[in-house]
């Protein structure tokens, strides 16, 4: 009888000492300081510290020339332009991959709308996607393969005349990263 009235008291106890399910928004925010979003709703991690260059795409009209930081990690490439409120008309993130293959981008914690301009290992514009909309989760790519992706301000390629075929240069990026044949 006595271990029966232990172990109910147990069970009320522990049932007493437990909290409800664990609300998110309960939880301390963390230390470090954050942006809000235009909708208020998320909080901004800091920048990470890229490696910067330009990307040189020739046109018809002459060269464009976009100062870009480069993704080159995985968390790199994973974060992009997310929680970015504003980009220059001649700012932008080239993203380098190891190989070229078919690459899809989403949109999730980019708050404003982004050009695509996927290019292959020829340094050529194979296609680009046209102001991707902003904080979704479709899969957004070019037909065909590609080995380095540049974002810029959406409405860009359309005001500047970009389009595939076109080429492409880097300055000032390590040429071990974006060489043929290069890993």
């Amino acid at each position: 009888m006595s271990r029966t009235v232990l172990a109910t008291f147990f069970v009320v106890v522990v049932a007493a000492c437990s909290s409800p399910t664990a609300d998110v928004d309960a939880r301390p925010e963390p230390s470090t300081p954050r942006a809000v979003s235009p909708s208020g709703s998320r909080d901004a991690p800091p920048r990470l510290d890229l490696e910067h260059g330009v990307v040189v795409v020739v046109t018809d009209s002459g060269e464009q020339r976009f100062r870009v930081e480069v993704a080159i990690k995985d968390n790199e490439r994973q974060r992009g332009l997310m929680y970015r409120d504003h980009l220059d008309d001649d700012e932008g993130m080239v993203f380098v991959f190891e190989r070229q293959q078919h690459l899809s981008f989403w949109m999730k914690n980019t708050w404003i709308p982004l050009d695509m301009l996927f290019i292959d290992d020829d340094l050529k514009v194979v296609g680009i996607v046209e102001n991707a909309e902003p904080l979704t989760l479709s899969g957004r790519g070019v037909d065909g393969s590609s080995r380095f992706v540049l974002e810029l301000k959406g409405g860009t390629s359309s005001s500047l005349g970009l389009h595939a075929g076109q080429s492409v240069r880097f300055e000032g990026i390590d040429a071990a990263l974006w060489k043929k044949g290069s890993p």
